[in-house]
C-alpha cells in the first residue's frame, strides 16, 4: 500500500517525533511510505531507510499525480504540527490525535503570526493594526464554530488573560476530527471524549510501540562518571518535555522534603527546557540546585542510559491533554520504578507496575513514595519488574502495525466528510480542493 505519513520527524523537539520514527519502523517493512514534514533540518538516520522523505509542500503535488491509498497525519498540541492544517481538509485521512487539546498550539498559530507580532512591536499603527485583524478573527472564526454558546466571552478572555489553563478546558479538536475520515487515539478516554464532541466521529485506538533497550553497565558506567555520581547517590529521574505541565517544580519540592532523610538525594532531569532560566531559578530558590543534573534533550541512543542510572522515575501530569505520554511508556519498558499522576486516561497501567500520586496532593505523595522506595531496593524491583512486562504486552510493535493496518483498511472504506458550515478560512483550503 502506498501511504502518505505527514508528521514531526527528528530531532523535532517533540516527542512525537520519536514515536514517528519508531512506527514508520514498523510499518515500511510492510508498505511503501513517503514522509512529509515541516522542518528545515531532519535526521535521515534515524527513519527508515526504505522511506522517501519531502517536504511537505510537495504532497498535494504528489498526491494528485499519484493519489495515497493511506494519509496518515500525526497531531499533536504544538507548533511542530502547523504544517498540518492546511492539509486536512484538502485530503482527509487518518487523523493520530497524540493530545485531546490542541487549542495553545491553535491560538499561538494566529496570534503569534508575523501580523500579529508586528503589531505588539507597533501598537499605534493603524495599518499594522488593520494587517492583524485577519489571523485574529480567524482564531475567533474558530472558536465560534466549535463553541458557539461560548464563542464572544471564550476568545475574549484568553486573549486578556494571562495562563494557559483556559484551553484545556476547550480544546479545540473539533474542526480537525470533523475533516478527517478516522480518527485514531492512543486511550480509550480520548476516544470517547472525541465522540461526545462529534458524535459522528469514527474512532479507532493504536497502541503505541516501545522496546526496552539493551544497555550495558560500561555504559551506565561512563554516564554515571559524566556526571560525577558516586555509588551511594540516589537518582529520581524525569524525563520527556519539562514544561510547567510535568510539574517539576513539585518533584523538586518533593527532592527537597525527603532529602532531609536521604543526604545522597539526586535530581536528574533529562529532555528539552523551554524555559531553562526560570527552571534554574526555581532550583536554586527551592534548594536543590546543587542536588540537580539538568542535561537538556539528549540523543536518543543515549536515553536509555539515562533512565537506567535513575533508581525511581517521577512522571507527573496536571494539567493533562489526556495524552499517553511515549516518555512515560519508555521508562516503563525499561524497568524503571514509576511514580505517576493518577489520572482517569492512565488506568490501563496496572497498579502493580507504578506508584499513583492523587493530584490533590502529589508533592506529599511523591515525597512520601520515594521516604518507602529508597531503602527498599526489592520493592523497587518488583514495581520494575511489572512496568517492564506490562509494557512489553500491551505496547508490542506486533501489536502497533496490527492496529495501524486495521485503521489503514477501516480508512480506505470510509468516504471523505461532508462538507460543513467551518470558517472562511478552513472553507478557502476546500475550494481550492475542488476547484483542483
Amino acid at each position: 500500500m502506498r501511504v502518505a505519513f505527514l508528521s514531526p520527524v527528528p530531532p523535532a523537539a517533540t516527542g512525537i517525533a520519536d514515536y514517528g520514527a519508531e512506527v514508520l519502523a514498523v510499518l515500511a517493512p510492510r508498505h511503501e511510505i513517503d514522509v512529509f514534514h515541516g522542518q528545515r533540518k531532519i535526521d535521515r538516520d534515524s527513519l527508515s531507510g526504505s522511506c522517501a522523505v519531502h517536504s511537505a509542500d510537495a504532497f498535494l503535488r504528489r498526491h494528485a499525480a499519484q493519489p495515497y491509498e493511506a494519509v496518515v497525519y500525526q497531531m499533536g498540541n504544538g507548533t511542530d504540527h502547523a504544517f498540518l492544517y492546511p492539509l486536512l481538509a484538502r485530503v482527509p485521512g487518518i487523523l493520530v490525535l497524540h493530545d485531546l487539546v490542541l487549542h495553545h498550539a491553535r491560538a499561538q498559530e494566529f496570534l503569534n503570526s508575523p501580523e500579529a507580532r508586528a503589531y505588539r512591536g507597533d501598537p499605534s499603527s493603524e495599518t499594522l493594526r488593520d494587517a492583524a485583524r485577519g489571523p485574529l478573527a480567524a482564531y475567533e472564526a474558530e472558536i465560534a464554530y466549535s463553541y458557539p454558546a461560548q464563542a464572544g466571552r471564550l476568545a475574549e478572555a484568553h486573549l486578556g488573560t494571562v495562563g494557559s489553563l483556559l484551553p484545556y478546558a476547550y480544546p479545540l479538536f473539533r474542526i480537525p476530527v470533523e475533516a478527517s475520515r478516522l480518527v485514531a487515539v492512543h486511550n480509550d478516554f480520548m476516544a470517547g471524549a472525541v465522540r461526545e464532541e462529534v458524535p459522528e466521529a469514527e474512532t479507532a485506538r493504536l497502541t503505541m510501540p516501545v522496546t526496552a533497550m539493551p544497555v550495558g553497565r560500561d555504559e551506565t558506567g561512563a554516564l554515571r562518571r559524566r556526571y560525577g555520581l558516586r555509588e551511594t547517590d540516589f537518582m529520581v529521574g524525569c524525563f520527556g518535555l519539562l514544561t510547567q505541565e510535568k510539574r517539576v517544580e513539585t518533584v523538586a519540592r518533593a527532592v527537597a522534603r525527603a532529602g532531609a532523610a536521604i543526604p545522597h538525594l539526586k535530581l536528574l532531569l533529562v529532555g528539552h527546557v523551554p524555559d531553562r532560566a526560570y527552571l534554574t531559578h526555581r532550583l536554586e530558590a527551592l534548594g536543590v540546585r546543587a542536588r540537580t543534573i539538568l542535561t537538556g534533550r539528549v540523543p536518543f541512543h543515549e536515553l536509555a542510559a539515562h533512565m537506567e542510572i535513575a533508581d525511581v522515575v517521577v512522571h507527573l501530569r496536571h494539567p493533562t491533554a489526556r495524552e499517553t505520554s511515549a516518555a512515560l511508556l519508555r521508562v516503563l519498558a525499561q524497568g524503571r520504578p514509576t511514580v505517576i499522576s493518577d489520572l482517569e486516561h492512565l488506568a490501563d497501567i496496572p497498579d502493580r507496575a507504578v506508584v499513583r500520586a492523587n493530584v490533590c496532593d502529589e508533592e506529599g505523595e511523591v515525597t512520601r513514595a520515594l521516604l518507602r522506595l529508597a531503602p527498599a531496593p526489592e520493592a523497587r524491583q518488583y514495581l520494575g519488574e511489572a512496568a517492564a512486562a506490562f509494557a512489553a504486552i500491551r505496547h508490542s510493535p506486533a501489536r502497533c502495525a496490527a492496529d495501524y493496518e486495521a485503521a489503514f483498511e477501516r480508512a480506505r472504506a470510509l468516504p471523505d466528510p461532508p462538507r460543513r458550515a467551518w470558517p472562511a478560512h478552513w472553507l478557502s483550503q476546500l475550494d481550492a480542493k475542488i476547484a483542483g
